[in-house]
């Protein structure tokens, strides 16, 4: 799906088996253009993601990432990622996630690599060009999109699932004596802020700052409006 500058969803994409790309109106359905990604008539298992006016396929064998504009379907680039899961736009940049875990951060307009970060720290959240790392056992870094330099080490935290993308992002964990912390990780200013210590709680929590939704220990459900 394509959201316009006005944040309304006014193109969608189809990738057909054949390797034929389809670029639709949203409300009306009709086709606008489309290409044909594979020579030939076969079938082949191939992903593709829309990230502002680019069109981003993972052709077969996932080595490569093909860029074409969104707009007429012209090819743009091609760059060398192995093993592409998905990519994502990242303060103005894009962010390749390899499926081994890390992170390419590729310029748009050449497809070339501006850093790279291979291994085991994986790309959690993404905020206003500051990239949520994470890296089991090691915690949470918050880095700068277009460096990769680390800005600040975050701690170790378990994040909770938000209600909308915007919502500010909330992290929990356990203290000693069983009670639950919650802190909001805020990316832009680069700090972890505690917003409340609660007992008796078992965990299945979702979180839309100041609200907090969480399962007790007793089995029951509370909701809580946090101080912030």
């Amino acid at each position: 799906f394509h959201r316009n500058s006005e944040g309304r969803v006014d193109r969608f994409v189809l990738l057909q088996p054949t390797g034929e790309v389809q670029v639709h109106d949203a409300d009306t359905g009709h086709l606008l253009r489309s290409v044909d990604t594979l020579p030939g008539d076969r079938s082949a298992y191939q992903r593709v993601h829309v990230v502002d006016e680019l069109l981003l396929l993972v052709p077969p064998g996932s080595t490569r990432l093909v860029s074409f504009g969104l707009a007429e379907l012209e090819p743009l680039w091609t760059a060398e990622v192995t093993l592409v899961s998905h990519v994502l736009g990242c303060g103005g940049l894009l962010c390749a996630v390899p499926q081994t875990g890390g992170v390419q951060v590729l310029d748009p307009a050449t497809g070339g690599v501006r850093w790279s970060e291979l291994g085991q720290d994986n790309l959690a959240d993404v905020r206003q060009g500051r990239l949520l790392m994470v890296r089991p056992g090691w915690g949470y870094t918050m880095r700068d999109a277009a460096t990769g330099q680390v800005r600040i080490e975050l701690g170790t935290w378990s994040l909770l699932p938000v209600g909308r993308p915007d919502d500010p992002l909330v992290g929990v964990r356990r203290t000693d004596g069983g009670r639950m912390v919650v802190a909001e990780l805020d990316l832009v200013a680069g700090r972890s802020r505690i917003v409340d210590v609660l007992p008796g709680i078992a965990g299945s929590c979702q979180a839309s700052l100041p609200v907090l939704l969480c399962e007790r220990l007793d089995g029951t459900t509370a909701l809580w409006r946090l101080t912030r």
